[in-house]
């Protein structure tokens, strides 16, 4: 016959624990022991917190734009940093003397990481409609600082809000003056360059003073007088010539007077063959060839050639007709008409040279006009830009005052930090049920370790199961007086040993660390 394995049934458990009783107790005290010192002996940390509001500009933006755009919670990040930097760190740990002597044992850089791990920024956002930023933007943000001493953790609180506050008016007002320094240095900038430019423009006119567009019409109208003042000039000139002709004429007629017994000295043949000439030409206007006249203008004409050409001393040269006053009354005409002639030839050439300088100056007044126009073009883009620039300068101007007034977006305490009352951690009561729960599974451990290392059998199943025969007779164990003595005596003992301990432990306490009431009380706050 075949026995199955035993299973342990409740009165096998029971006996077990009646059985090893002590791996049960010993470490469930031990472990119990433990987490309660932890708990109580575990430093307090308290917690002091400071909220600051985020207040939007208190002047509407279509009034003054502010030059500070950048989203709030950047710039709690930014400020952030700029206050957790080495230097304000080691000042606050020096001013409120936060780690005691460890502040000359512990080097200054774990010093600094540890103010860090202190405190702590946390943001609140909330959703506004018409932000870029998904939706959310900072409302308030909360500082917080942890310390073992509330007092210090609400000084050192206090101290952050305060370098907060005081960082963001410095970020803006920061900010602002930049921009207003870097404006106000692209605006002389801009000046500069259009008094450049307007000194290049000034050089240019002066360059090119005769040919400037705007006197274009100027030199056209002066260019169409001289134009006229020549042709006059040619006018009177022919008009002069003509007048030295008839009195080189009547001059030559003088001459030729010898048929009607007048001494005069002969006159140049020449002359009385234009004189002939012109005064043939004269009357063929009036009258026709038949005419009287006519005819003998033409005889006289060609027997004045003829001599001419059959030469003489006579046809040399013109002669001074002596003792005739009318004679020499015509030359010094011919010689004054001879002389306004020259003059007038002289102011002709003049007007040429005029004419000729005028139609240059017109012909290179449009590439003039083109220079003009090319610095004219640079000059309004460099004005336009100053003025640009000018009005954002005083847009940049009225928005650093509204910095410095305090009327743009700032940083408002909206709760001040408070002395804390009660440490945020530990939670000693969590520690100590959780000791609790870890002594239990100790113990029980223990007990299951123990049956498993032990190769005894006990019960009438496991003896079945090991001999594989049923028993006759179940017979318990039985103490004897000795033994029942002995376990009574054992049990005395080890609660006397363990009141005594008590007892000496409660008066070692009060004598040397606490009185007993105030321990009492000290050990309670903590638990509750």
């Amino acid at each position: 016959m075949e026995y199955s394995e035993a299973e342990l049934t409740l009165r096998d458990y029971f006996a077990i624990l009646k059985r090893r009783y002590l791996f049960l107790i010993i470490p469930f005290v031990l472990v119990l022991t433990v987490s309660v010192g932890v708990a109580l002996l575990m430093a307090p940390v308290y917690q002091s917190t400071g909220t600051i509001m985020v207040e939007s500009q208190q002047i509407p933006d279509n009034f003054v734009q502010s030059t500070v755009t950048s989203y709030a919670d950047e710039r709690i990040g930014v400020i952030t940093q700029r206050v957790m930097i080495r230097e304000n760190l080691l000042r606050i740990i020096d001013k409120f003397n936060l780690f005691g002597d460890d502040r000359r044992s512990i080097p200054a850089s774990d010093l600094v990481d540890r103010m860090r791990n202190m405190v702590s920024v946390e943001i609140i956002s909330a959703d506004v409609q018409g932000q870029k930023n998904n939706g959310k933007t900072a409302i308030a943000f909360r500082i917080s600082v942890e310390h073992s001493k509330p007092n210090l953790a609400f000084s050192v609180a206090n101290e952050f809000v305060t370098l907060f506050l005081d960082e963001n008016v410095r970020n803006r007002i920061s900010r602002a003056s930049e921009t207003t320094d870097f404006l106000n240095n692209e605006t002389t900038k801009l000046k500069n360059q259009l008094e450049d430019i307007e000194n290049q423009v000034a050089d240019y006119k002066q360059k090119n003073s005769s040919a400037l567009p705007e006197h274009l019409d100027l030199r056209i109208n002066q260019r169409e007088r001289a134009v006229r003042a020549a042709e006059d000039i040619d006018l009177s000139i022919k008009t002069l010539e003509s007048q030295k002709s008839l009195l080189e004429i009547d001059l030559s007629s003088r001459t030729y007077s010898s048929d009607n017994g007048q001494n005069e000295i002969s006159a140049n043949p020449e002359q009385e063959l234009a004189k002939l000439e012109a005064q043939l030409a004269e009357k063929s206007t009036i009258y026709g060839d038949a005419h009287p006249d006519i005819v003998s203008l033409k005889r006289k004409i060609s027997q004045l050639k003829e001599k001419i050409a059959a030469g003489g001393d006579d046809a040399d040269g013109s002669q001074e007709i002596v003792g005739d006053p009318v004679a020499a009354k015509i030359q010094s005409r011919i010689a004054s008409i001879d002389d306004t002639i020259k003059s007038q030839l002289a102011l002709k050439k003049e007007l040429e040279q005029n004419i000729a300088d005028l139609e240059k100056t017109i012909i290179q007044t449009p590439q003039v006009e083109r220079g003009l126009r090319a610095l004219n073009r640079n000059y309004e883009n460099a004005l336009a830009q100053y003025e640009s620039i000018k009005a954002k300068l005083m847009d940049a101007q009225l928005s650093e005052s509204l910095e410095e007034e305090k009327k743009a977006e700032r940083f408002l305490v909206l709760e001040p930090p408070v002395l804390a009352e009660k440490p945020i951690r530990p939670n000693r009561q969590k520690i100590i049920m959780l000791g609790f729960l870890l002594a239990v599974a100790a113990g029980v451990g223990a007990i299951f370790l123990i049956e498993m290392i032990d190769g005894s059998v006990y019960g009438m199943a496991r003896l079945t199961e090991a001999v594989q025969q049923q028993p006759l007779a179940n017979i318990p164990y039985i103490d004897t007086w000795e033994e029942t003595a002995q376990n009574k005596n054992r049990i005395k003992i080890i609660a006397g040993f363990s009141v005594a301990s008590i007892v000496c432990a409660l008066v070692l306490v009060h004598f040397l660390y606490l009185p007993l009431d105030i321990f009492f009380f000290k050990v309670w706050s903590r638990i509750s």
